[in-house]
């Protein structure tokens, strides 16, 4: 499933939280607890909201949040606060004309960034707005390349179950 893009609007982890729920569009946070088999609808919202403290959001709660509405703001907030980026890296196994077409939608999305930068700097300045698409743009290239780094990986793994196999054999008689 392919989450919403939310890079471009950091928030607060459970503000994030409160929003997916609440803006869950197959019937708010009422069909949201009942899919994820709470007893009662307030219990989740407590959860989610700041201001009650006797009940909080388990991580798998969240993962789950997450998986259930699509929306990842809440990962893409834990990644900003920790100065990082989420991701999503979306992959089938490779063909070469697969690795081909996801190397050039890398280059292609590079140059949407620089074309919206070389956009938002004709008048000198960064307008909110323009910081906002330039994050996203940012945001979706970054996906299309981490997706092309797990391609390259897995054909590797397919083109070499040698290598693959001395690295699982090698990690198990380390861990």
């Amino acid at each position: 499933m392919q989450g919403k893009n939310t890079m471009h609007n950091p928030m607060d982890i459970i503000d994030a939280a409160y929003k997916t729920v609440h803006e869950y569009p197959h019937g708010g946070s009422a069909a949201l607890a009942a899919r994820m088999g709470f007893k009662s609808v307030a219990l989740l919202n407590n959860k989610v909201n700041k201001t009650a403290t006797a009940h909080h959001l388990r991580l798998d709660e969240a993962v789950s949040i997450m998986e259930l509405t699509g929306d990842h703001a809440i990962v893409h907030a834990i990644a900003y606060r920790l100065g990082g980026v989420y991701c999503e890296v979306n992959t089938v196994e490779p063909q070469k004309e697969d690795l081909i077409m996801t190397a050039l939608s890398a280059s292609a999305s590079s140059g949407n960034v620089i074309q919206e930068l070389h956009h938002a700097l004709e008048d000198g300045q960064i307008s909110c707005e323009q910081r906002n698409t330039l994050l996203a743009k940012i945001q979706d290239a970054q996906s299309v390349l981490q997706s092309l780094a797990q391609s390259v990986k897995d054909k590797h793994a397919i083109d070499n179950p040698h290598v693959v196999a001395y690295q699982q054999a090698h990690s198990k008689a380390l861990g």
